[in-house]
């Protein structure tokens, strides 16, 4: 399955990757109809709203703190690349989920219902996940539309990237770079056999990267009208 590249963990210390980015209820109407004051962005009409654009801002700060690089310890200048890096991540994402959405691509609501069931799993009961839901301000439903889009993504991705292959040449250079740094932290490296499977999966990870990243690059040149940045 396709990695997901735009991210947002909100429900506790669970991964469920979501789409903040195309949190925007299609019934609210385009950004025309919208308070242009609480807009930060807007892709081909649809806003990235000031609430979802600090929300995803808080994401990314937390998990900068949690690899020991806290936002009250950065300067103006990570400040305002870390705000630049989110705001791109969020334009992408409505742009791919448009993308998507216009070459017809659609997930079935027992799909989204299955994938929903899967995350509850992570919780003790049903009420410990719905205390999840309301600590992050969320219904169920609104949920089940930040998975269907997220899913509707993933599977535009999945037929743009197709499968990805790894050869043995491959694994073997990342091998070597596995026992170099082993032996650089005076640790004794695996066998080969025993973590192939994790550096395979290694370079199929990079390998989707990439391919991603120069997908979303094309469309961003392609639709460079359509983007209008509202706040810096």
């Amino acid at each position: 399955m396709m990695k997901r590249i735009l991210t947002g963990i909100l429900l506790l210390s669970v991964a469920v990757l979501v789409l903040v980015a195309c949190s925007n209820d299609s019934s609210k109407g385009n950004a025309e109809k919208e308070n242009k004051e609480d807009m930060v962005a807007t892709v081909d009409g649809k806003g990235i709203s000031q609430k979802d654009y600090e929300k995803e801002l808080d994401v990314m700060k937390a998990t900068y703190e949690q690899q020991g690089m806290p936002a009250d310890q950065m300067d103006d200048k990570q400040k305002k690349e870390l705000e630049k890096t989110v705001l791109d991540q969020m334009i992408n994402a409505e742009l791919l989920l448009q993308t998507a959405e216009k070459e017809g691509v659609s997930i079935e609501d027992k799909d989204v219902d299955a994938e929903l069931e899967k995350i509850k799993t992570n919780f003790e009961d049903e009420k410990k996940f719905e205390e999840a839901l309301k600590k992050n301000e969320m219904t169920e439903k609104e949920l089940k539309d930040q998975l269907k889009k997220q899913m509707t993504v993933n599977k535009y991705l999945d037929s743009k990237i197709g499968k990805v292959e790894v050869t043995d040449e491959e694994i073997k250079a990342r091998y070597e770079q596995y026992k170099q740094l082993a032996e650089m932290q005076e640790q004794k490296p695996e066998d080969l056999e025993k973590v192939k499977p994790q550096l395979e999966q290694q370079v199929v990870s990079e390998k989707e990267s990439e391919k991603i990243s120069k997908l979303v690059e094309e469309l961003r040149k392609e639709n460079e009208d359509k983007i209008k940045i509202l706040k810096a």
